[in-house]
């Protein structure tokens, strides 16, 4: 049988302690990976989309990595039981929970299903894009006919608006960065003993 040296408060007090350490620290490598992205994505005149794509969902992988880690200590700072144990922050309780931190969870939760959304999407564009290389090559081989060409131009036509779609969630993403990092900041701020 183990015997805590400490009463169990002190110990879900440093196991939280912890917990925002961590999560302060991969918050920052989610917001340096997702400004990573930020080149790629505002790129003009994309000429090859494979290479964009792929460009794009290496950069969405070391997100997705980053942020798991980020929401799984920012979960294990607040939730697990702690609001009974530590209670709300208060001019009492200097080491209570903040309503900011839960509000960084649920914004961290955003993310993650943004990011894996986007995932996704580049994996669904990677088998358009072999469909319309199998298509170009039937185009310019002895089965032309206007069934071929109209898909082909009905997948380009998917691909720009798809560019579109991935300009326009990076914006989101980069909007909501500014909020996630307000909240951050007053972390931060407040929560100083960590």
């Amino acid at each position: 049988m183990i015997t805590l040296t400490h009463p169990v408060e002190d110990q879900t007090v440093r196991n939280r302690a912890f917990n925002c350490r961590m999560r302060n620290r991969r918050y920052e490598e989610v917001f340096y990976a997702f400004s990573a992205l930020s080149p790629i994505i505002t790129q003009a005149n994309v000429t090859d989309r494979r290479e964009w794509f792929a460009a794009i969902g290496e950069k969405m992988s070391v997100c997705e990595t980053s942020l798991a880690a980020c929401l799984e200590y920012a979960q294990a700072s607040v939730f697990f039981g702690k609001i009974e144990k530590i209670g709300r922050y208060s001019t009492e309780n200097p080491r209570g929970i903040l309503q900011e931190e839960l509000l960084l969870v649920y914004f961290l939760s955003e993310l993650q299903s943004t990011t894996r959304y986007l995932i996704s999407r580049i994996e669904t564009d990677k088998e358009l894009q072999n469909i319309d290389s199998e298509m170009e090559t039937k185009k310019s081989g002895a089965y032309v006919s206007g069934f071929i060409s109209n898909m082909h131009k009905n997948l380009n036509a998917l691909n720009l608006a798809t560019e579109k779609e991935f300009r326009d969630l990076h914006t989101h993403i980069k909007a909501r960065f500014e909020i996630g990092n307000e909240l951050f900041g007053t972390l931060q701020e407040v929560q100083h003993f960590y």
